[in-house]
């Protein structure tokens, strides 16, 4: 029987810091669907044989987030993508989430999958991209490619969509914390509006809130980094142990979605924690919030990763 997201790359290392670390790519989407550390599951995943729900681990591409009405203008031209949010009226999340990638190359603690976008009416681009997902001494790092093969310059961006928890403990108690700076507003259609400062707002996360706290479906950027330009977003337990999800400095944005009603394999619910590296803003492709503009043959590639706290 065919899974409903297609083949499995299990891959493992064993971490000199960590101990045992295991995670499963599915074909589908790209999509990181489970890892752990130890016997710690830190992604909360879904089965092979169910679509992935809410697009969980999927990649994002050739954007992140919604384009508003699905609808841009290239050339003078309005293109019209397909809505796959009909409520809101919007395109959401690329046009990669369903797309069986092809496997490159991998070894026991990495793969490498690639899917090319080909041109469309509304996109008339081609542009290759890969996912390398590659466990290591401190943990996860997935690398994004993309190389444009049109003669025009190509509008691109990319992000992930993984959820996580600590499955030692109770979901309730996780807290999720961020040192972003600015939170982008949205109307009632998550189409952006504007910007505002996270400082003491429901949104200031720089000391942690709890999953049943705040309902959290926001882009944030301006990003604290570190010395090496990584900025954080960390999902952590009371005695301090949990995730922490990197970004480099390509990744100027991260949506953070915190749902008590992802679903769990034995047909219950849960809270989980998306936390989603994005290179743009949403709607970038019309208001052009840190969207990459492809030169032909040019070579774009970025990173992010997930470093378990045990």
């Amino acid at each position: 029987m065919t899974s409903a997201t297609g083949q499995q790359h299990e891959l493992h290392y064993t971490s000199a810091l960590l101990g045992e670390l295991r995670a499963t790519i599915a074909q589908v989407g790209a999509s990181l669907r489970q890892m752990s550390v130890g016997s710690i599951e830190i992604v909360q995943g879904f089965a092979a044989d169910q679509p992935a729900p809410y697009c969980a681990g999927a990649v994002m591409s050739p954007w992140p987030n919604r384009i508003d009405g699905g609808k841009w203008v290239y050339q003078g031209q309005e293109l019209q993508f397909n809505l796959n949010i009909v409520s809101q009226q919007n395109a959401n999340h690329g046009l990669l989430l369903d797309y069986p990638y092809e496997l490159i190359s991998r070894t026991p603690h990495s793969v490498t999958l690639g899917a090319t976008i080909f041109a469309r009416q509304a996109y008339p681009f081609v542009v290759e991209t890969t996912v390398t997902y590659a466990l290591g001494e401190n943990g996860l790092i997935v690398t994004h490619s993309a190389i444009n093969r049109t003669d025009a310059d190509a509008p691109y961006a990319v992000g992930g969509h993984p959820y996580f928890k600590f499955s030692q403990v109770d979901p309730t108690e996780l807290v999720i914390k961020s040192q972003a700076k600015t939170r982008t507003t949205v109307n009632e259609r998550q189409i952006p509006t504007g910007e505002e400062p996270t400082l003491a707002t429901q949104f200031d996360l720089r000391d942690g809130v709890r999953l049943p706290d705040v309902f959290i479906d926001q882009d944030f950027t301006d990003l604290e980094r570190d010395e090496v330009g990584h900025a954080h977003t960390y999902l952590l337990a009371p005695d301090g142990r949990g995730v922490d999800v990197w970004q480099d400095a390509s990744f100027k944005h991260v949506v953070i979605f915190t749902p008590g009603f992802f679903p769990t394999e034995d047909g219950g619910h849960t809270y989980a924690a998306a936390v989603e590296p994005s290179t743009a803003a949403p709607n970038a492709f019309n208001t052009g919030k840190n969207l990459i503009w492809l030169k032909k043959d040019e070579l774009f590639t970025a990173s992010w990763g997930v470093t378990p706290l045990v």
